[in-house]
């Protein structure tokens, strides 16, 4: 794999926030861009990071795999709060950080960027929560790696239910 693209929220980031002294896993879009506006910067500072998806990504860039980050994005304020987050967490760990306004731009973007770097698809991968994403990089030639395969792999350093249902052998 040559460059692997990975999703903020639900796949680098556990969701939390605190809305009116509770926690909670989000919100509304209305209610989102409102805390957004209100947070600021600070948006995701209850979220934590998904070590297991952290490990996978750096045995990836050991092995030469470029990492970015590719995440949905309404509002500047939301991009920076996440670059923020990944500051905080995941220092100097990616090449670059790229958000798109809607979930559906994701496969257009990887396309694209793959052309810029003169690589195949099938050289890129996402990792993402959001199975619908996954499907359309699927009918592109992408590999598709939902953040459920990392966690239940059992963690050996590879996704192994991913080879699996790339058609590879175990």
């Amino acid at each position: 794999m040559q460059a692997m693209f990975i999703d903020v929220d639900g796949t680098l980031s556990s969701p939390c926030y605190k809305v009116n002294g509770k926690f909670q896993i989000g919100m509304s879009d209305v209610q989102w861009a409102d805390y957004c506006s209100k947070h600021g910067e600070d948006t995701y500072e209850w979220c934590r990071p998904v070590m297991q998806v952290k490990e996978y990504a750096m045995k990836a860039k050991e092995k030469g795999t470029k990492l970015y980050v590719l995440t949905t994005s309404g509002t500047k304020i939301e991009t920076a709060a996440k670059r923020r987050f990944l500051d905080r967490y995941y220092a100097g760990m990616f090449d670059d950080i790229y958000a798109v306004e809607h979930d559906d731009d994701k496969v257009r973007f990887i396309l694209k960027k793959a052309a810029e770097l003169g690589i195949e698809p099938s050289d890129c991968e996402l990792v993402e929560d959001t199975y619908r994403i996954l499907l359309q990089t699927v009918t592109e030639g992408i590999k598709s790696t939902h953040i459920t395969t990392i966690l239940t792999a059992g963690y050996s350093g590879e996704a192994y239910g991913s080879a699996r249902c790339q058609g590879q052998s175990d």
